[in-house]
């Protein structure tokens, strides 16, 4: 809900504004995100999340001619509400321009990022480990898909794209909001933390010799997803505790990651489910 009492700031044509400059960084470059620790949503469904997630929101967006009412459904539709968050009116072409010109949004907000590390998930909850990932599509969705499967967090490692970049959170659905998400620069560095924290690790590779991805106990693992051409390299292969893949058609090498993902996520969702079903201890 918007307060009718709301006002929104306008921002004046020609984007010199310092705060639309600051805006349009956000968008751009990973850098400007990471020192600031804040990124850009955009579209009236994931600005509405984003003001019911946990996450401070530092303003919102608006497209002069539509973006107040457009934002004004979704918060009555989810049943939230601006609050106190400062609003401001861009020109729809310059807001369109800085955001992506060949999907208009009138609707966008700067959130403050979350932090979290693996003490911070649930030690039985299963991690799905993106590694590598050079496409933000495939990560923003390998995110969605871990939270729509019940998992504690993703792990991101290595030289990946940054999981705020605009695109990716539009794939993530808004699950970039809500589910932990912990980075490592180093893979190394990764697979310590991991072990550190008591998970094994499994690698998904396509080799037919690997164990079937459902022939194997995956309920609270670390399950490793690597780079969209190569897959993952053999030192995480080989840190790995095992390895598994999925069966494929002949002639059918291999599934994009995010769908690979999605097997493997929504298997292990199958076997926890199975598991509280014959041990009703185990929550």
């Amino acid at each position: 809900m918007v307060d009718t009492a709301c006002n929104p700031e306008p921002i004046p044509l020609g984007g010199g504004s310092s705060r639309l400059k600051r805006f349009r960084r956000l968008v751009r470059q990973t850098k400007v995100r990471s020192d600031e620790r804040a990124f850009v949503v955009d579209g009236p469904t994931l600005v509405a999340e984003a003001l019911a997630s946990p996450c401070p929101v530092e303003g919102v967006y608006l497209g002069a001619v539509h973006g107040l009412e457009l934002l004004t459904s979704e918060l009555d539709t989810a049943g939230t509400s601006l609050g106190s968050t400062p609003v401001y009116t861009v020109d729809d072409e310059l807001l369109t321009s800085i955001l992506d010109p060949t999907n208009p949004r009138s609707v966008a907000a700067v959130v403050e990022s979350p932090s979290f590390t693996l003490a911070d998930i649930d030690a039985d909850l299963p991690l799905l480990v993106a590694v590598e990932l050079r496409d933000p599509g495939n990560l923003g969705t390998i995110i969605r898909t871990a939270e729509a499967a019940g998992f504690g967090g993703v792990v991101i490692v290595g030289n990946s794209v940054d999981h705020l970049n605009p695109k990716a959170v539009r794939a993530s659905a808004g699950s970039v909001l809500r589910l932990p998400i912990v980075v490592y620069g180093q893979c190394g560095h990764a697979v310590d933390a991991l072990r550190s924290a008591g998970r094994r690790l499994v690698a998904t590779v396509v080799e037919p010799s690997a164990a079937a991805y459902d022939r194997v106990d995956l309920t609270s693992s670390a399950i490793l997803v690597g780079n969209e051409p190569r897959g993952l390299d053999a030192a995480m292969v080989t840190a790995a505790d095992t390895a598994v893949t999925i069966p494929m058609a002949d002639g059918v090498e291999s599934l994009n990651v995010g769908a690979a993902a999605a097997v493997l996520a929504f298997e292990v969702a199958r076997q926890r489910r199975n598991r509280r079903s014959t041990d009703p201890d185990v929550s």
